[in-house]
């Protein structure tokens, strides 16, 4: 095999152009390093991209992002995204509520702030009061104490640490809301959240981990990119380039070179090999181990590691450009979980099943930005929780019936909200967890990596330093976790380490 040098050295190489990666490769530039960013796809951006079909343009994953305290607290991304220059490319909208559940019989909407979601709940429960009360201190309480903990606040006791968070760790989310709440419909809803980027129902789902994320989002809400997902990816990609780094699109890694229990490069599809002392991985951890590494290299303990959590849920769903305005068909939410009743372990188990999902999120854009299709019309998504083993043993012609005929029924039941709808359906295109799996390579179709179980929680997860010394990882699978924001802390995490290392002066953000 003739292998050609196409560089003498990088100081550092990423493999995959997901949020992660692009995250990374973009700090690292900014530090004044020499940085290669490889990806094998031709279009950089992982889950974060859009399709076009006919004169509609859809959003691939995009929902909406945990809404960003500008004032700087270390809780949230801000100063990060502001230092590394990616506030000036960006703009943001704030959605004015949470969600809105709706049920056969029941239909609520959470509007932005803790004052505002408890009171609306204690409005229509007041009989659970007491029980509404104590389960949202309990979070906030937990929410409150994990920052003061991450800003090294003097303030922070011992007692309050081990009350508010170590005391919950193992514990289910279940363990902490039943107890307190009796009335299945408050915990459904205050549940809601438990499929929309956590995966997990209540008896199953880490506490610690959704008290963290659902007290910020109840309190903060939701922020929408202006201009779609690719936006953001462009604006890392005008990031790396301006500060000096290259991307290579197409170019996919064959193998991470080690020499030793070190790094020293990657060797690509078409035989070139990259010289460095750091990789970061952007590729699911499984694929890195086994294909770009070896298991003969990996310590056994890292494989502990990776068994010690299942891979998480996935989605399928059908992508919408309709005729008509969404106003037409009495839709007035951006997010609407669409539930057929409140047991949340019955709606998980049917995940595993290639029956009709009993749960479904339908997510309208245009409520977001009104241009964001074409005049006169809208487009829809519609979400609902899904797992890959039943798809997978579907040969090619069953596979595409059971896709249209699970589809059909969403369609159908969320006629029941938007009657009318099918009826202005101009485009469509049907997604399963085996399209995921086909365009990000993740095992399952997993859009969050391992499960957010009490063993799949933050602190839990692989950290930044990968198997070998020199190679790190950036992606859901790692810590912090999933979604936009944590994949690309996750690449931030990664390039500090290497930041850090480094013997030349560097311009080093916070």
């Amino acid at each position: 095999m003739e292998v050609s040098i196409i560089v003498d050295r990088y100081d550092a190489i990423v493999i995959g152009a997901g949020l992660g990666g692009l995250s990374s490769a973009a700090l690292l530039a900014k530090n004044g390093l020499s940085v290669l960013l490889i990806e094998k796809n031709e279009l950089p951006g992982g889950c974060a991209t859009g399709f076009i079909r006919g004169r509609f343009e859809f959003d691939a994953s995009l929902h909406s992002i945990p809404s960003m305290d500008m004032m700087g607290k270390p809780d949230n991304p801000y100063p990060y995204f502001e230092e590394l220059g990616l506030t000036k490319k960006l703009e943001f909208k704030k959605l004015p509520n949470v969600y809105q559940s709706v049920f056969p019989d029941f239909e609520i909407t959470l509007p932005v702030g803790r004052e505002n979601i408890e009171g609306a709940l204690l409005d229509n429960f007041p009989k659970e009061s007491e029980g509404i009360t104590k389960i949202f201190d309990r979070i906030f309480a937990t929410y409150e104490t994990i920052k003061k903990f991450r800003k090294k606040d003097p303030s922070l006791t011992q007692e309050e640490l081990q009350k508010n968070v170590f005391g919950y760790m193992g514990k289910t989310w279940g363990e902490i809301l039943y107890p307190e709440v009796k009335d299945p419909r408050v915990r459904a809803i205050i549940s809601q959240l438990w499929v929309y980027g956590f995966g997990l129902p209540p008896k199953k789902m880490d506490y610690l981990t959704f008290a963290l994320g659902s007290a910020h989002i109840y309190q903060f809400g939701w922020n929408q990119i202006k201009g779609k997902a690719p936006t953001l990816v462009n604006a890392f990609v005008e990031l790396i380039t301006e500060y000096g780094g290259e991307i290579r699109l197409q170019c996919e890694a064959k193998k991470i070179l080690t020499e030793g229990d070190k790094v020293k490069g990657v060797l690509t599809k078409n035989d070139e090999l990259v010289k460095s002392d750091f990789v970061i991985s952007n590729s699911n951890p499984i694929t890195m181990t086994l294909d770009l590494i070896g298991a003969d290299k990996i310590p056994e303990s890292y494989f502990s590691k990776l068994r010690s959590n299942e891979v998480g849920i996935s989605l399928m769903g059908v992508h919408m450009g309709l005729d008509v305005p969404h106003s037409k068909l009495g839709i007035d939410e951006f997010e609407i979980f669409q539930n057929d009743h409140y047991d949340t372990d019955k709606i998980y188990d049917k995940a595993f099943t290639l029956e009709e999902p009993e749960m479904q999120f339908i997510t309208t854009y245009n409520l977001a930005y009104s241009n964001y299709s074409p005049p006169g019309t809208s487009v829809i998504v519609l979400s609902a929780p899904s797992y890959a083993d039943p798809w997978y043993t579907l040969p090619p012609h069953k596979y595409v019936e059971a896709k249209n005929r699970l589809a059909d029924k969403l369609i159908t039941k969320a006629e029941k909200i938007a009657p009318g709808l099918r009826e202005h359906i101009e485009v469509v295109e049907v997604y399963t967890p085996l399209t995921i799996m086909r365009h990000t390579g993740n095992h399952g179709g997993t859009y969050g990596g391992f499960s957010y179980s009490p063993a799949g929680s933050s602190p839990l997860r692989l950290p930044p330093e990968g198997p070998i010394k020199g190679l790190y990882i950036a992606n859901a699978w790692g810590q912090p976790g999933c979604g936009y924001i944590n994949c690309m802390l996750s690449g931030r995490n990664a390039a500090k380490r290497i930041i850090a290392k480094m013997d030349k002066p560097i311009n080093y953000v916070k």
